[in-house]
């Protein structure tokens, strides 16, 4: 998975990068305001502490960014593309990212409650010790994606391309899936005997 390419040049707020449609190599701050923008591409930046849920950006995309303890909770990225970004520590809870794709993406220590990852590419991405409790994920074509320590539990698993990865460090309990999913997945023999009673199979212990 490749890293994000920053190259800090300056440091400024959220509202004044927003009112001056400044999105490329700078560390972005929070600062408390309303500012109305149609659409933001943020290239090369470190994004810190901001809540994107009061800002009423129409088309959001990120290019090698780095955001740490953001809110990007119940946002619509559709048909977009997200490059080399790390979300670490945030919060994206509802997230939507339908008919999208995200190549070299980290998401580390983040609250992912009821995403929804419905038709997503993923290539060369990695999941990290987040939750991903009651989400959605549907349709997805997946290559090289690393999951470590993560929860999916009452998660909706259907149609997708799973194969090769390793679940078995993470928590998929209660989920709800199809073979198509599963197949060819990694799993601990705890989690192999739940998947076996979901496809309806008697298993004598």
């Amino acid at each position: 998975m490749k890293k994000p390419i920053i190259k800090i040049i300056d440091e400024i707020d959220i509202i004044s990068s927003l009112s001056k449609e400044i999105f490329n190599n700078v560390k972005i701050i929070n600062l408390e305001g309303i500012v109305n923008c149609n659409d933001a591409i943020f290239d090369s930046c470190e994004i810190e502490k901001v809540d994107f849920t009061k800002y009423k950006i129409k088309k959001l995309e990120f290019i090698d960014c780095r955001l740490i303890n953001c809110d990007l909770s119940n946002l619509e990225f559709f048909e977009i593309s997200i490059t080399r970004c790390e979300f670490i520590n945030c919060k994206m809870m509802g997230t939507n990212f339908i008919s999208s794709s995200l190549f070299d993406c980290l998401f580390e220590n983040c609250l992912c409650r009821y995403i929804n990852f419905s038709n997503v590419k993923f290539k060369n991405c990695m999941f990290k010790n987040t939750s991903f409790i009651e989400s959605n994920f549907l349709e997805i074509l997946s290559n090289d994606l690393t999951v470590d320590n993560c929860d999916f539990n009452n998660s909706q698993f259907y149609n997708n391309d799973f194969k090769n990865i390793d679940f078995s460090t993470s928590s998929i309990t209660n989920i709800t899936t199809d073979l198509k999913s599963i197949k060819k997945i990694t799993v601990n023999s705890n989690q192999a005997v739940d998947l076996v009673v979901l496809l309806d199979v008697n298993v004598k212990l």
